[in-house]
């Protein structure tokens, strides 16, 4: 049997090789060793490169144009330009007088001057409006005490979170007196419930007068309050006159329940009451050496009229 053997695979030729020239042609190497001839560009181009370049002597520009052909013309043009950027001006940086000291700039960074605090050395003397709607309150008693008295501040029940943040204006050694009448009564006990925690610094009242408190559970006095006046309604509907007060803490706290003739909306109207609550404030800050307030509040002709009319021999004593 023969057997056929398979034909052996030619190699294809390519007739694209021929045409390729040789490497070692003659000229081949030099040509291309040669740089590319640079390409030419307008005028417009050439003023905004010339621009951006820093500024050279005119003696040293053809020097730096020039490309270099070998490594001895490379090295000598990389001198001259090392030269031309060494007389370029260096613009100064400004840096500040006090960044030059270090011990300036930490002394600058602990100082702790600007926060601390800084606190009223006067009382805090807040007078608390209530509810004016049907006949609870009219406010103008509150009014009336709060424009006669140098240096108090008036406020509405609900204004609780501004008066807070007045009291706390003032320094913790300043007695702070708290009056209000209905809804502003039980405001000023809830301010004082506020201001009787830690958080708050325990921020004692020295003196908080409660006329006819109208509201929910208003009838305990914190320990942090040093004396309490309240005055309770007789009369009119159930709902519309406070209850005796009762101390937290007797050993803190000081508490003066006295029983009125008037009804609710009449009571910070009240020359008596209004005498008591001045007397008290009086008092209050005579001990606490506030001589100018006191002697003011004295000097006052609305007042003087008052304390005549209350208590003729006042002044006298």
């Amino acid at each position: 049997m023969t057997t056929v053997q398979p034909k052996a695979k030619l190699p294809i030729k390519n007739d694209n090789l021929s045409k390729l020239k040789s490497l070692h042609e003659k000229g081949a190497a030099t040509r291309n060793l040669k740089a590319k001839a640079p390409v030419d560009i307008s005028e417009t181009a050439k003023t905004l490169n010339a621009s951006q370049l820093p500024p050279t002597d005119s003696n040293n520009t053809s020097e730096i144009e020039k490309a270099p052909v070998n490594a001895e013309e490379a090295t000598s043009t990389a001198a001259s330009i090392a030269k031309t950027l060494a007389k370029t001006p260096v613009l100064p940086i400004a840096i500040p007088n006090e960044s030059k000291s270090i011990k300036k700039l930490e002394e600058k960074l602990s100082d702790k001057t600007a926060s601390k605090l800084s606190f009223i050395k006067k009382p805090a003397l807040i007078f608390i409006e209530g509810f004016s709607l049907f006949g609870l309150s009219d406010g103008d008693g509150i009014k009336d005490m709060a424009d006669n008295l140098p240096g108090a501040k008036r406020f509405s029940w609900d204004e609780q979170d501004k008066i807070i943040d007045e009291i706390k204006k003032h320094s913790p050694d300043q007695p702070i007196v708290l009056v209000g009448h209905s809804f502003g009564g039980d405001s000023a006990i809830e301010i004082a419930n506020t201001l009787n925690s830690v958080k708050n610094g325990f921020r004692g009242i020295d003196l908080l007068v409660s006329i006819d408190s109208v509201g929910m559970n208003n009838t305990i006095i914190p320990m942090n309050v040093k004396r309490n006046l309240n005055f309770i309604g007789e009369g009119g509907l159930p709902f519309l006159h406070g209850d005796p007060d009762i101390a937290r803490n007797s050993n803190y706290t000081e508490i003066e329940n006295e029983l009125r003739p008037e009804i609710h909306s009449k009571l910070d109207d009240s020359e008596e009451i209004q005498f008591k609550i001045f007397e008290s404030i009086n008092e209050l800050l005579g001990e606490s050496h506030h001589q100018d307030i006191f002697i003011e509040i004295q000097t006052t002709d609305e007042l003087r009229k008052l304390i005549d009319s209350q208590s003729p021999h006042y002044l006298k004593d």
